[in-house]
């Protein structure tokens, strides 16, 4: 776990975050709050984009293993024999060609699907200590940015209802792809809003009612005793203080909804669905929260999260993806 981060303090005792100019040492009414920078549960590349928000910079002491990019290159081989079959099979071809590249990124391959990050990261690898020549051969990627795009042929305005069913189908695939390649790995669906959360459900739900019945009782994982669910989906507040190897965060809205921009540019909330993550982050935004309007910006805390999410996407593998809503309800 995250044992001896300050973020982990930071979120049990529900205090703010603090803000590239707060000291490393903070006196509060529970007395002093010592940053200590040990991370024993991100990978080098997310730790460090995590900590830019933070006075000094965490010291990973975890690498990705080498064979999360054979798990997602075998979607390349047919590896997920059953596709998510409540999902527009576009959608699922889109996100398989996603993990692909992202294999193909990690195992030092040329791909052209990937837009390649501006800021790469800067932690040697020698600081790694135990690590072996094979498993620094390979690039580790923990941040990755879907940039979705809903459309419709009978209206240019997507109403937001219609939208977070788009969102609903790509995020339903992507744990559809996860779960095959990786079925022992815990997966999060971290959502601002609660109808979000809802439209994911139900899309799941689907997806499980119309797999074979041997597939489906292989994919069941059952609440009682000490098995922990594999696929929880949330909103981030209750996902706080957890963690999973794979997050997915949904953080778009259509063109014809953005008052809402400001709630999902709180920066607090960003750190805490993107930290979850132990492996991989995949985080789904759209143009209109990557590039709001200069009026958004103008209050601090909205500007404060706006910059912390472009950072981030200066570090991920950014994806372009469509998705046609007309046919979704």
């Amino acid at each position: 776990m995250f044992s001896k981060s300050a973020t982990a303090f930071a979120e049990k005792s529900r205090s703010s975050l603090p803000s590239s100019d707060d000291d490393a040492d903070m006196t509060s009414t529970q007395g002093t709050i010592v940053q200590l920078i040990e991370n024993f549960r991100l990978n080098p590349d997310l730790g460090e984009f995590v900590s830019t928000i933070y006075s000094r910079q965490f010291k990973p002491q975890k690498f990705q293993a080498r064979q999360l990019a054979a798990a997602l290159g075998t979607l390349a081989e047919g590896g997920c024999q059953y596709p998510n079959p409540s999902v527009q099979q576009n959608i699922t071809s889109a996100v398989q060609k996603f993990f692909v590249a992202l294999s193909d990124v990690m195992l030092r391959r040329p791909q052209s699907v990937l837009a390649e990050p501006e800021v790469h990261s800067i932690n040697p690898f020698a600081l790694l200590k135990g690590t072996s020549q094979l498993a620094v051969a390979h690039r580790p990627v923990s941040l990755s940015l879907i940039q979705l795009r809903s459309w419709s042929a009978h209206t240019p305005l997507i109403p937001y209802e219609l939208h977070v069913h788009g969102e609903a189908a790509v995020a339903a695939s992507l744990v559809a792809s996860l779960q095959k390649c990786c079925p022992n790995d815990d997966i999060f669906v971290a959502t601002p809003h609660r109808i979000q959360r809802e439209a994911v459900k139900a899309a799941l739900t689907r997806a499980n009612s119309q797999l074979p019945m041997d597939v489906a009782f292989e994919k069941m994982h059952l609440a009682s005793g000490d098995r922990k669910p594999n696929v929880i989906v949330d909103t981030i507040e209750r996902l706080q203080g957890s963690e999973a190897a794979f997050v997915i965060c949904l953080f778009s809205v259509p063109k014809s909804f953005t008052s809402d921009i400001g709630f999902l540019l709180e920066r607090r909330r960003l750190n805490v669905a993107i930290s979850r993550a132990k492996t991989l982050c995949i985080l789904i935004s759209s143009n209109e929260v990557l590039c709001p309007s200069v009026k958004v910006l103008a209050n601090d805390e909205i500007a404060k999260g706006y910059a912390f999410l472009k950072a981030y996407e200066k570090r991920a593998w950014s994806y372009h993806l469509s998705v046609n809503v007309d046919n979704m309800a």
